[in-house]
């Protein structure tokens, strides 16, 4: 019998290598491990390989994927010291698609949930979602699995937990395996181990193989400030394609918090170089290149200064933009700087029947969605149209932020918000030089503005309240949260969140403006604490959460040096 069973699986095996389906062996390597795979294991892997590898369409898209990602995982694992046969996961958890979602609301390469990715350091706000950056979400999982692999010493226990959580995958685990450099893989492991090693076992010989439209990726790490528009036009590859290969830019420019790696998909060559060469010497500008016009923030400055450069590379507000001439009208504007006039109309709010006026500048690409000037007092002869041109802002962005109808006139002296939204509860106010007007709980007196200013908060405000002038607004820094900015300046979360418009889930981004309007009266209890009780399913970062700290403050407040958690414990919390 023994024998006849022997032949049966050669026969089954020959059939295997013949269809070119790869064969799962007695034995698997996995980092510093030897799994030994029990036979009935064998066979249940074997099925999903058979499965995995079926549809060749469906099989050469992950290889693809797997050709162009992989080589950034390795790198990224290596410098983690995480073994490099993790890869294969990626293609498990999320088949190499970086916006996929699970039915649980996990996310990207490595099906993060959006607080266990801010636990291993990626950013998940409205502008960034790192879980879809194969370069941070591959170190965030990294991360998360030498914290298990921390306790047990055991990959493969670490990879469970992975996906249990190092709860859920205890029963999956012998603590006289903890340390195993050989461990048996068998009915009674999990099913996620099993899962895995059939992926690395379906995925593992192909790759030394080229893309099959010769694509690789290229790291590009100096794009800070810029948006992919940008980015497109320097490597002349279309927007969309570099859209397609980072999803984690949700809206606007590269933040500069920290670097953001950009991936640039390459096959050819751009002006007569490869792009690997195009990325080495494409260096952020020195600031002593800067011109003059580049610093300047009304058009009325820069006419006489526009004699000195290249009117085909003119800058403002970071910007470019094009000065037109005496007679100039849509067609021969857009023909001089090079755009559709479609473009030129909507990059400048335009109407199509709207006449070009002379010695003004146009926008040759989208303004903003803010600015980085508060406020604006409007003068004579100013319209909505001519503010927006001045700030480099959006017209529907400056009518929102200022609750602004369309068929609404806007009075000379109205002080414009310009890059918030004004609350619902603070009336329209008027800049008027003979009296002082009170704003909620803050008195404000705005002094004349002076005709040529690029500081109107700083040097043309003088804002005068009951509490320090440095509170009317507030700077996010690193490692701060609501509760600690409302116990900086004595006033309610409840306020903060009312007057900056902050929903419960919003997070705070290191940058944002918050406007300071208090409402409480008498000391601030910053001294004070309560007592919470964890209870099940909790965690630092969802205790943290529901109290409106950072895990920063709750660990410093219950002097804690890890962020681990027993169902009972006590901490000391900041009282809503």
């Amino acid at each position: 019998m023994k024998i006849n069973f022997f032949i049966i699986c050669l026969l089954h095996v020959f059939t295997l290598l013949a269809n070119g389906t790869p064969v799962v062996t007695k034995e698997v390597e996995f980092g510093n491990m030897k799994l030994v795979l029990s036979r009935n294991v064998m066979a249940e892997i074997q099925k999903q390989v058979n499965s995995l590898t079926s549809s060749p369409k469906y099989y050469q898209m992950k290889v693809d994927r797997m050709l162009l990602y992989f080589p950034v995982i390795e790198r990224v694992f290596k410098e983690e010291g995480v073994p490099e046969d993790f890869k294969y996961l990626a293609i498990q958890e999320s088949g190499l698609i970086s916006d996929a979602v699970s039915s649980a609301d996990a996310v990207g390469f490595w099906q993060f949930k959006d607080f266990t990715a801010r636990e291993v350091g990626l950013r998940v706000d409205k502008q960034i979602d790192e879980r879809k950056n194969i370069v941070a979400s591959s170190r965030g999982a990294a991360t998360y699995l030498k914290r298990h692999n921390f306790l047990v010493d055991n990959w493969i226990y670490a990879m469970s937990a992975y996906q249990a959580g190092m709860g859920g995958a205890r029963k999956y685990m012998n603590k006289s395996n903890y340390g195993a450099r050989k461990l048996e893989i068998n009915s009674s492991t999990h099913w996620y181990v099993k899962k895995f090693i059939a992926h690395k076992i379906a995925f593992q010989d192909r790759i030394n193989d080229k893309h099959s439209q010769n694509l690789s990726l290229i790291e590009f790490k100096k794009g800070t400030n810029k948006n992919l528009s940008w980015i497109a036009k320097e490597f002349e590859l279309d927007v969309d394609l570099i859209k397609t290969y980072n999803k984690w830019i949700r809206t606007g420019e590269i933040p500069e918090d920290k670097t953001y790696v950009v991936l640039i998909p390459t096959q050819q060559k751009v002006k007569n170089k490869t792009l690997s060469e195009v990325v080495a010497e494409i260096e952020p500008k020195p600031a002593v290149e800067k011109t003059k016009i580049e610093e300047k923030i009304y058009p009325s400055e820069m006419v006489p200064g526009l004699l000195d450069v290249n009117s085909k590379s003119l800058k403002f507000n970071d910007l470019k933009v094009i000065l037109s001439g005496n007679s100039n009208n849509l067609n021969s504007l857009a023909a001089e700087a090079g755009i559709s006039i479609k473009l030129l109309i909507k990059y400048n709010d335009l109407k199509p029947q709207d006449p070009i006026k002379a010695n003004t500048i146009y926008y040759l690409e989208s303004k903003k969605s803010k600015s980085k000037i508060g406020f604006h007092v409007v003068g004579k002869s100013e319209t909505l149209w001519s503010i927006s041109q001045n700030y480099a802002l959006r017209l529907n962005k400056l009518m929102t932020m200022n609750r602004i109808t369309s068929n609404e006139k806007i009075e000379i002296d109205r002080i414009l918000w310009l890059n918030a939204k004004r609350p619902k509860n603070t009336p329209i106010q008027y800049h008027k030089k003979e009296q002082k007007k009170e704003m909620n709980a803050a008195t404000i007196d705005i002094e004349e503005q002076p005709e040529k200013s690029d500081k109107i908060i700083q040097t043309s405000t003088t804002v005068k309240k009951k509490i320090s002038p440095a509170k009317n607004i507030h700077t996010v820094v690193e490692g701060e949260s609501l509760w600690s900015i409302a116990q900086k300046y004595n006033v309610s979360v409840k306020d903060l969140r009312t007057f900056n418009e902050i929903n419960e889930n919003d997070a705070l981004n290191i940058g944002q403006e918050l406007y300071i309007f208090s409402t409480r009266k008498g000391p601030s209890k910053s001294s004070k604490s309560n007592i919470y009780i964890v209870q099940a399913g909790d965690s630092f970062y969802s205790i943290s959460v529901k109290h409106n700290m950072t895990v920063k403050d709750l660990m410093q407040l219950n002097r804690r040096t890890n962020d681990v958690v027993m169902i009972g414990d006590k901490l000391k919390v900041y009282p809503n």
